[in-house]
């Protein structure tokens, strides 16, 4: 199981990801799109964006919410040839993601299902840093915090709400540095 630092070592050198499936179970459903972004010092050195086949129709309520419909993904690599990528490129870095049990979840059980060796990267979950450093939002879903600080990035597409993720991460982490 991969570890949850919460907040006591937030850090310059992470992996923000996201992840988009056909639904929200691990067991059943199927992710359908990756995406990763790296950060050295607190800058963005690398991108992972990856279309996965799922083998599977994709939902039409799932095609409504991220645009992901069978014709987009019908040539893309499968969760067999991308999960390998990803997890090569997060190499041993702290992994910052938006609801990271929901994403983990995915990213566990597909591990499980091809054999591969579990990755131990710790994780940082910006939905719990949000809660505590961020009071005069309804709640803390990741499109709500993308209005409530007026981003122009796309919502419910891997990229876009990586760039999303870190900006709520990196506002969170100056706020605990402001606090100490």
């Amino acid at each position: 199981m991969i570890s949850s630092n919460r907040e006591k070592y937030l850090v310059d050198d992470y992996v923000v990801f996201d992840l988009e499936t056909t639904g929200f179970d691990p067991k059943i459903c199927q992710i359908i799109e990756i995406g990763a972004l790296k950060y050295r010092n607190n800058e963005l050195v690398d991108e992972l964006s990856i279309l996965v086949n799922p083998n599977c129709p994709i939902p039409l309520v799932i095609t409504a919410i991220t645009g992901i419909d069978n014709e987009l993904v019908k040539d893309s690599m499968t969760i067999q040839e991308a999960l390998p990528r990803f997890i090569n490129f997060i190499e041993d870095l702290p992994l910052v993601a938006h609801n990271s049990c929901f994403d983990l979840s995915f990213i566990e059980e597909n591990i499980v299902r091809l054999n591969l060796p579990m990755i131990t990267n710790t994780n940082i979950d910006t939905v719990y840093l949000s809660r505590k450093y961020i009071k005069d939002v309804y709640n803390h879903k990741l499109e709500t915090l993308k209005d409530y600080f007026h981003l122009n990035y796309s919502s419910h597409r891997s990229t876009q709400d990586c760039l999303t993720t870190n900006y709520v991460y990196q506002y969170c982490k100056n706020k605990a540095l402001v606090k100490n």
